[in-house]
């Protein structure tokens, strides 16, 4: 009899701790820092204040960034040496640069007789938000960055068998 309740209070623990685990790895992947938190708050009222008394507000574009530059950056980057995180980091700036300066992004098939279908370009957003996730998760740390890339990541490379 003690050795049934043995059993059944360890299987207990494991669920236990698996939600645990699992409701853990939710809250990191469903949260913001509090510094971004706090940011957003306050554009928030900024906002809501200014709504409300009708007021005017400044918007603050973000600066464009040249494409050539972006090139340069990545071409640099590259020739010196680079970290998986580095290089996608200015192949994201790179795209996001292109794409800004209305170019046909280079990461889908462009010609006279080829033109991107919808699904390829909902693919491509989708993988470049996805590597923005990664390198935002990491928060310029390589070593986090490669093991999510590898976890995130599938191998879809066909391999020999060897014969012997």
């Amino acid at each position: 009899m003690d050795e049934q309740l043995t059993n059944v209070s360890s299987e207990e623990m494991s669920n236990d701790s698996v939600d645990y685990v699992a409701a853990i790895n939710e809250l990191k992947q469903n949260s913001v820092s509090k510094e971004r938190y706090n940011k957003l708050e306050q554009d928030n009222k900024r906002l809501l204040d200014a709504l409300v008394n009708n007021k005017q507000i400044d918007i603050q574009e973000k600066p464009k960034v040249d494409v050539a530059e972006a090139r340069r950056n990545l071409a640099e980057v590259c020739e010196t040496g680079c970290t998986q995180l580095e290089f996608f980091d200015k192949v994201l700036a790179l795209r996001t640069a292109v794409l800004e300066s209305g170019g046909p992004d280079p990461f889908l098939p462009v010609g006279s007789k080829v033109q991107p279908t919808y699904e390829q370009i909902e693919r491509q957003n989708e993988i470049h938000a996805g590597i923005q996730d990664m390198i935002d998760f990491a928060e310029g740390d390589p070593g986090i960055f490669n093991a999510e890339y590898q976890r995130r990541v599938v191998d879809t490379m066909p391999q020999l068998r060897k014969t012997r």
